[in-house]
């Protein structure tokens, strides 16, 4: 092969002959680098045993050829030939020189040559997959890259990977790449991890058998999307892995087998929840009066009703609904609302016979919607915080979230109540009502009520100016007392009604703190929607002594959109 001089009329161009084929190379960096690699590529090679050798001086003078066309005119010309004739070579896989005489090769070809390095085989790169490790994330197998290169390199250079030059590096990641994607790998990037990773072959067949077991034991009860996740990774690849993602086939499957089973596909609350009850149910009205007349019982936590014969009021069957359809009957809609008309919870709790009042003989724990507040009535509870002298507390409401005291009776002897008021705003602001932790800053939030009773003891009141509609500030959150008085049943004339035990100040202090124009008999409505919503909450679990207490927010907007609604819904009319 030899040169061409570089033609004066086109001198961004240079022609190069190998093989005796003309090839037209541009005359830059780029195009003298593509000539030297396709003639190094030409150069006829010889077999010696095993191994292939490559005639040093026939790349010597390629390299010299197209980089001085008009020959090498100084040593340092001829380092730099020598320069890039090393690299050249090494970047098509041909080593250092060595000297090769007879009897390797015959005596008028003894002289320098390079040997060619032996190609990354696929047998190599195979063994080094089979130890591939199975991800605790995805459902593949995953191989650090450098571990395989590394292991090339060895095999072909007999270095380390770092030791290696870079030339050699990427010949060993070009060849290492085909070999993977031929055995069905992929090349990933995980942050600045480089792996080879091997997607887990799907069971469709076990996916769909766990889908279908996991809906029959739910029973119709909502199922979590961690649920579902597992049972499809389980099936699929026989383990559950920490990603929660399915492939778009597997959540097809998903979607098919919860619309199958009377499941809506849309996650709400991270779970799949079943189509809701198809009871036609009276309305909150109705169902008001109705829940009224259900008899009640007694249990050391309150007074309550049945969840059964709540559901068989409704219209339900209270043996073939499930758990959770008996929770979302109590929780949502109308049934919700009379329970909350009729000052219950709207949530069930598990009574044990021995928590009856008085004990059940036998031996079945029962579901009971229970009253929200509970009001004890002892009038012998008393409490002692000057020593050695103990008052009557017929009534005492704490606030269990801010440890404030919201009201508190003190009955007794003068003495003892002077002596007891004076331990309550002395120095310390930490004291304790039995086993009720209050914190007191004198008299700034409260007011005091005395009286003097027949008996000639003396009766001290402290009230919280948050429960004052004298005292309150408007902007601030207010105290509601409950003395516990269940609705009443009334007849307007034409038919029955409930008229709601709410407490007394709710109206007049929610009109004093609201710019709203609100109406006295809107009371109801902005009680019930007021619970539900959150801006009405009761204190200590709906427990007192003598009175339970309600915290209700003055939160213009979300009482405006209450008014709102109710108008639209035409609930609430002028």
């Amino acid at each position: 092969m030899t040169q061409q001089p570089i033609s004066s009329a086109n001198a961004d161009k240079f022609t190069l002959s190998i093989d005796g084929e003309l090839r037209i190379y541009s005359n830059d960096k780029a195009g003298k680098r593509q000539a030297i690699l396709d003639g190094l590529n030409a150069i006829p090679t010889i077999p010696v045993g095993q191994d292939t050798y490559m005639p040093s001086n026939e790349a010597l003078q390629l390299v010299a050829t197209v980089m001085y066309p008009e020959g090498i005119q100084t040593e340092a010309a001829y380092q730099t030939v020598c320069q890039v004739t090393e690299k050249a070579c090494d970047h098509i896989g041909f080593g250092p020189e060595v000297e090769l005489g007879p009897p390797l090769v015959r005596f008028e070809a003894r002289g320098t040559y390079r040997k060619q390095y032996p190609p990354v085989t696929a047998q190599l790169i195979n063994l080094e997959l089979d130890e591939a490790r199975l991800s605790t994330t995805l459902p593949r197998r995953e191989i650090a890259c450098t571990v395989v290169w590394n292991k090339a390199g060895f095999e072909l250079y007999g270095r380390h990977w770092s030791q290696i030059t870079p030339a050699q590096q990427v010949q060993i990641q070009e060849q290492v790449d085909a070999i993977i994607q031929q055995a069905g790998w992929q090349k990933a990037e995980v942050g600045s991890a480089c792996l080879y990773v091997q997607p887990l072959p799907v069971n469709e067949t076990a996916v769909r058998a766990q889908l279908k077991e996991m809906l029959l034991q739910t029973s119709g009860r909502p199922v979590t999307r961690s649920v579902v996740v597992y049972r499809v990774q389980l099936g699929a690849y026989g383990r559950s892995f920490y990603n929660q993602e399915l492939s778009p086939e597997q959540e097809a499957m998903v979607t098919e087998f919860l619309q199958t089973f009377g499941y809506n596909p849309q996650l709400n609350d991270g779970a799949y929840w079943p189509n809701p009850l198809a009871l036609k149910l009276p309305t909150a009205d109705e169902l008001t009066v109705l829940l009224a007349g259900l008899p009640t019982v007694m249990t050391v936590l309150g007074e309550g009703i049945t969840l059964s014969d709540l559901v068989n009021t409704v219209g339900g069957d209270s043996t073939t609904l499930a758990d959770w359809q008996k929770e979302q009957l109590v929780q949502t809609g109308p049934v919700s609302q009379a329970l909350r008309r009729l000052g219950y919870k709207t949530e069930i709790t598990w009574c044990q016979p021995y928590q009856f009042l008085p004990k059940r003989s036998d031996s079945l724990a029962l579901s009971l919607i229970l009253s929200a507040v509970r009001v004890t009535t002892d009038l012998t509870k008393k409490i002692s915080l000057a020593k050695g002298l103990a008052v009557f507390t017929p009534a005492l409401a704490i606030d269990d979230k801010e440890n404030g005291l919201v009201y508190l009776e003190m009955v007794g002897a003068k003495e003892s109540v002077k002596a007891n008021w004076a331990a309550l705003m002395g120095g310390n602001r930490v004291h304790w009502l039995g086993a009720r932790r209050i914190e007191m800053e004198g008299m700034k939030q409260h007011i005091k009520i005395q009286s003097t009773l027949p008996c000639g003891w003396v009766s001290q009141v402290l009230l919280h100016k948050q429960a004052s509609l004298k005292e309150m500030n408007p902007e601030q959150p207010f105290y509601l007392l409950d003395n516990g008085a269940k609705p009443v049943l009334r007849h307007d004339g034409r038919q029955l009604a409930m008229q709601w035990s709410i407490p007394p100040l709710f109206y007049p202090m929610l009109n004093k703190c609201l710019s709203l124009p609100l109406l006295a008999e809107w009371a109801g409505y902005l009680w019930e929607n007021g619970r539900e919503r959150n801006l009405i909450t009761l204190l200590d679990k709906g427990n007192g002594q003598g009175y339970a207490t309600w915290r209700v927010l003055p939160a213009p907007d979300e009482w405006q959109k209450v008014v709102q609604e109710g108008l639209q819904s035409q609930a609430l009319t002028f």
